[in-house]
């Protein structure tokens, strides 16, 4: 089984319509949406559910009104002022609590408990080529990274499951937490490089953060053929950073209108072989 994570250092550079169009064109193949505060893969691939899985990120605080003697030590320890008392000595716990069970260990009656809270809900569904596992995290809620690590497992899984020879990861964008929980143990990365500055800049950030995996990895350059000055100084940087140019992509207003119409880049007659070819590529790359 081999891993492939698909990533871009800024948002709206065109990871997951690359990804996408890479995942259409395969013959088997486990689609992962790791961007589970914005899953958007979802939408570009035709997909029919089969399960979803309530998950659980994080422990928070509750407390047993019937032990409870209203002492207040709970709000003397809190640090996320999560805890109040009203006028009538009734101790509340808010959606503000963080979780760090400091009252729990505080509370001299033991009427305070660490209880699961609901942070999102995960999927499994199949698509024409194989399946997808995605997730989406209720806004607001923390430890997206720990989502990210259960949708992965699912998706080895089920690779094993079906004897299913890829995995492919459309990652979030940008270099956090949750781009380092999408790339860990994965075999190869592609990175979708916009041509513009902030692109650069942020390709660069990313490029260091995969070299400190010693993974190696692509680029793609997307939205090309503004400015051969930008162009050229992400290929130097690719150079840099030991990554290897497939390709480009132009700016077309064909693309975006694709997208409209819940098409991917591999749809569009003239762009397919480009995609093709990075295929190609990468899953040579994985076999050698």
């Amino acid at each position: 089984m081999k891993q492939i994570a698909i990533l871009s250092g800024k948002g709206g550079a065109g990871k997951t319509s690359v990804t996408a169009s890479i995942i259409k064109l395969m013959d088997s193949v486990v689609a992962v949406d790791a961007d589970v505060n914005a899953s958007n893969l979802p939408i570009l691939l035709p997909h029919f559910p089969r399960s979803t899985t309530a998950y659980y990120g994080m422990d928070i605080a509750s407390i047993d009104h019937q032990l409870c003697t209203g002492c207040g030590a709970c709000i003397t320890v809190c640090q996320f002022d999560a805890i109040t008392q009203n006028d009538g000595g009734r101790i509340s716990i808010d959606s503000d609590c963080e979780g760090c069970a400091a009252c729990a260990f505080t509370c001299p009656v033991d009427a305070i408990n660490m209880v699961e809270r609901k942070g999102g809900d995960w999927y499994v569904s199949t698509i024409n080529n194989g399946y997808l596992v995605h997730a989406d995290l209720i806004p607001g809620e923390d430890n997206s990274g720990k989502l990210i690590t259960k949708v992965r497992n699912e998706a080895s899984t089920v690779a094993k499951e079906h004897d299913i020879s890829y995995i492919v990861i459309d990652g979030p964008p940008g270099t956090s937490c949750q781009a380092i929980s999408s790339i860990t143990g994965t075999d190869l990365v592609l990175a979708v490089v916009e041509e513009s500055l902030s692109g650069l800049s942020d390709y660069r950030r990313l490029a260091e953060l995969i070299q400190k995996f010693s993974i190696p990895h692509f680029v793609l350059i997307n939205k090309a053929g503004f400015s051969q000055e930008v162009e050229d100084k992400i290929v130097a940087a690719a150079q840099e950073f030991e990554g290897t140019i497939l390709g480009q992509i132009p700016f077309d207003h064909k693309i975006p209108q694709a997208l409209q119409d819940l098409q991917s880049i591999a749809d569009i007659d003239e762009y397919r072989d480009i995609i093709a070819r990075v295929l190609t590529e990468l899953q040579t790359t994985l076999t050698h």
